[in-house]
């Protein structure tokens, strides 16, 4: 199996499912997604976790991707890395799905799917073992992942707790003939902020470092999310639309081009275009913001158009706002695609129908920046550097 280019962190919501699913063929060969279950919406009925993994499997075809259900998990364990409980960030331990869900959709479902496991060193000891029993079950070889938050260099233990974990798999793994493939995945969550960066950078190039000598990683990626969307916009948008800066383009530069980096099979991972907060947290606000974005991912930055996402005319301030992203040179370079058909369709159509709301605006924008990326990293690395 063909391993990917680019591995962005997916909500298992239905505007990134179809975002995927409706990517051109070429481009989603090179897209394997880390798809990500929130918390349940306590203003929704809870999907059971089995239907929900098959749901994902279907629009997800037969390509790799991996499947992480953390925000649904109880009894997790703090994260003594970063300070904060997992668990309970994710919503496990609040309203999670009790350990026999978890290892019913890991046992029964996941192994008639292309999709690996994910485990980490702060899920308890059950969650692990369903996760290594899953993938040794699948007996095709597509292994599993392990998510990890790196603490600031010099804090915490994730090295020794990571070795821990390698350990115990290996021993379940035992009787494997060809041993079970790992995939690492070092999560840096939400990187805005020129400060955040900085301190982004140092715990990179660290974990790199640190944990990329403890096993023959199949793939590592690291994953930052730098889009604000609508869980962690800024107060502030300018005029038309604001700019924020694509620190998780920045941090792969860094990365790809560090010693570790070339030496390990490093792939290229964000959270497409949206804040890492949308797979965190449950919603707040029953039924959503009164506002939504336009997004646009460009070469530096992200265009952030904030538009009504209710009322009897709020089409047209939609259909405003997409006329000014349409303009730019930004939309101009980037890829043909459905997203941009339907961006141009919005500018230039007539009343509400059309428009979009914000399950529509988030569709486009995933479509547009998983297209984005993909295309960049075809022509990586640049001609100015010599590997």
């Amino acid at each position: 199996m063909a391993e990917p280019t680019y591995i962005p962190v997916l909500p298992t919501g239905r505007s990134a499912l179809t975002a995927y699913r409706d990517l051109a063929p070429a481009v989603r060969a090179a897209v394997a997604p880390l798809w990500t279950v929130p918390p349940p919406d306590p203003a929704r009925p809870r999907r059971p976790l089995c239907e929900l993994l098959a749901t994902v499997a279907h629009h997800q075809g037969a390509g790799p991707a991996w499947w992480d259900a953390a925000g649904r998990e109880t009894g997790c364990e703090a994260s003594r890395e970063t300070g904060r409980e997992f668990g309970r960030e994710t919503g496990g331990g609040t309203g999670g799905d009790d350990p026999p869900a978890v290892v019913s959709a890991l046992r029964d479902v996941l192994p008639g799917t292309p999709l690996r496991p994910v485990t980490g060193v702060e899920r308890p000891v059950w969650q692990q073992t369903a996760c290594v029993e899953a993938a040794l079950t699948c007996g095709d070889g597509r292994g599993m992942g392990i998510r990890v938050v790196p603490a600031p260099p010099g804090h915490g233990n994730l090295a020794d707790r990571l070795q821990d974990l390698l350990a115990r798999i290996g021993h379940l793994a035992r009787s494997a003939p060809t041993g079970l493939p790992l995939d690492l995945l070092i999560d840096l969550d939400a990187v805005q902020g020129d400060h955040t960066f900085r301190l982004a950078e140092k715990r990179a190039l660290d974990a790199l470092a640190r944990l990329g000598p403890l096993h023959p990683w199949r793939t590592v990626s690291v994953l930052a999310g730098s889009c604000p969307g609508t869980e962690g916009a800024p107060d502030g948008y300018g005029a038309p639309f604001a700019e924020a800066e694509r620190y998780d383009w920045d941090l792969w530069h860094l990365a790809a081009r560090s010693p570790d980096g070339r030496r390990l099979p490093l792939v290229h991972g964000d959270y497409a275009a949206a804040h890492p907060r949308g797979v965190r947290q449950p919603r707040v606000i029953p039924d959503g913001p009164s506002w939504g974005l336009l997004r646009l991912t460009g070469e530096r930055t992200y265009l952030l158009g904030r538009v009504p996402a209710r009322g009897a005319d709020h089409h047209t301030a939609v259909r405003a706002m997409a006329r000014e992203l349409v303009a730019t040179e930004d939309f101009d370079a980037a890829p043909d695609g459905e997203p941009k058909r339907w961006l141009r369709a919005c500018a230039e159509g007539q009343g509400p129908r059309g428009a979009g709301g914000p399950e529509a605006w988030a569709r486009a924008a995933h479509g547009q920046h998983l297209a984005y990326v993909v295309r960049r990293l075809r022509r990586w690395p640049p001609d100015d550097w010599a590997v």
